[in-house]
């Protein structure tokens, strides 16, 4: 079902929904931004493991 989702997604927005330009003011909104394992819910890292797991599952 996932990998439904992930492609749909995909058709949709094409690579702007997996490899899109993450904007540098989504760093400064919710946690102090640090890598993930540190903050995990900094806009900034919240977008890119979404990214993360677009991609993991578009082939």
């Amino acid at each position: 079902m996932d990998r439904l989702l992930c492609r749909s997604l995909f058709a949709l927005f094409g690579h702007r929904v997996c490899c899109g330009r993450i904007p540098e003011w989504t760093a400064h909104v919710g946690q102090t931004w640090d890598t993930y394992d540190v903050a995990p819910w900094n806009l900034y890292n919240i977008i890119w493991s979404c990214q993360n797991w677009i991609r993991g599952r578009v082939d």
